[in-house]
């Protein structure tokens, strides 16, 4: 078939598909068509964008969420490092009291042990000091008991007067002795012998 048949053919049938209308309503459902399928193409690709941008908003709030998780990971590593700090320097504040205060209870007890044998000392040497005085106590009361018994045998019980003025003259002599050491007293104790002296010395 030439080339001038085969356009003759195509035309032909052509005039036919416009005398029938087909073409027209052909070229319609095409672009009908063509219109419905790009609407769902955009209304498909609308919801792919509306799809993209809600995954990038969890994807951001996602990655914003994993930064706070870490920094509240890293806040709490840091308390708990600080924790672990303050709580070692309190133990080890603890230990140095408690050995300070058991040194202090150790040197206390040796005190009070020490306090007690000086105590225990104390009342020996008290009832010590007790005893010795009752002692002396006894000796003076059997001393003044002797001399009243024996004192009508004295040579001063014959003349009370010179008696009782040599006893106030040695009292008055030792007062000089032990207020007025400067005071040179021998004269006056030659001058004042003692109430028994004389008894002495005739004896």
């Amino acid at each position: 078939m030439g080339a001038q048949a085969v356009k003759k053919y195509f035309t032909a049938k052509w005039e036919e598909f416009s005398s029938h209308g087909e073409l027209e309503d052909v070229l319609e459902a095409s672009l009908a068509s063509a219109i419905s399928a790009s609407t769902l193409q955009m209304k498909v690709l609308g919801k792919f964008r509306t799809r993209m941008q809600e995954q990038r908003r969890l994807a951001a709030q996602a990655s914003k969420a994993d930064k706070e998780h870490q920094q509240a990971l890293e806040g709490l590593k840091a308390a708990l490092e600080t924790t672990q700090k303050v709580a070692a320097e309190a133990l080890e504040a603890a230990n140095k009291e408690k050995k300070r205060l058991l040194e202090e209870a150790k040197s206390r007890e040796e005190e009070i042990s020490g306090l007690r044998k000086e105590l225990a000392n104390s009342e020996k040497g008290k009832k010590e000091a007790e005893d010795g005085k009752k002692e002396v106590e006894a000796r003076l009361a059997n001393a003044e008991a002797d001399f009243v018994a024996n004192f009508h045998n004295t040579e001063a019980y014959t003349n009370f007067a010179e008696y009782f003025a040599r006893v106030g003259q040695q009292e008055v002599l030792t007062v000089l002795r032990n207020d007025h050491p400067e005071f040179d007293v021998k004269n006056l104790e030659v001058r004042f012998p003692p109430p028994d002296a004389e008894g002495e010395e005739d004896s």
